[in-house]
């Protein structure tokens, strides 16, 4: 599940969670992150470890796989908590672009999920497949959207 904006975990607070119940995977970005803190009355809403253990640890109906919560943080580290793992949050650093090479960030984050989820499901291992996300997103970032005409 990508959270996809933050009016999403703000205003269906409820309806998030019943489907979380259900997902294995959410992505989002931070400031999705700080709407879904905020929502559900979470003490440091710019706390991004410990907001992704928070939902890593909610209720999980497939309790066999764990549950993998990441955000992303644009030019800046993109962070990752498993529920097997949730007192241990991982850190990815992201090789930033200069700006002149940034051409358009729509689709960054969508870019980043699919690089994500593809290289997980052709056998990469989480951390890799961050990587994969991060390279996709970083290709995404220096070409002209056309999502905005």
């Amino acid at each position: 599940m990508n959270f996809s904006a933050p009016f999403i975990p703000q205003f269906f607070t409820t309806q998030v969670k019943d489907v979380l119940l259900y997902t294995d995977i959410i992505i989002g970005n931070e400031s999705e992150a700080e709407a879904w803190a905020s929502a559900n009355g979470l003490p440091n809403v710019k706390d991004l470890p410990a907001i992704a253990r928070s939902i890593a640890l909610l209720p999980k109906s497939n309790t066999s796989r764990p549950r993998i919560v990441i955000f992303t943080q644009g030019a800046h580290q993109t962070v990752m908590v498993t529920s097997d793992e949730p007192d241990s949050p991982k850190t990815f650093a992201v090789n930033p672009l200069a700006d002149g090479q940034i051409v358009d960030t729509n689709g960054a984050g969508d870019a980043f999920a699919g690089g994500f989820v593809g290289a997980l499901v052709s056998g990469k291992n989480l951390d890799e497949s961050v990587l994969v996300g991060h390279a996709l997103a970083r290709a995404c970032v220096q070409q002209v959207s056309t999502l905005n005409g």
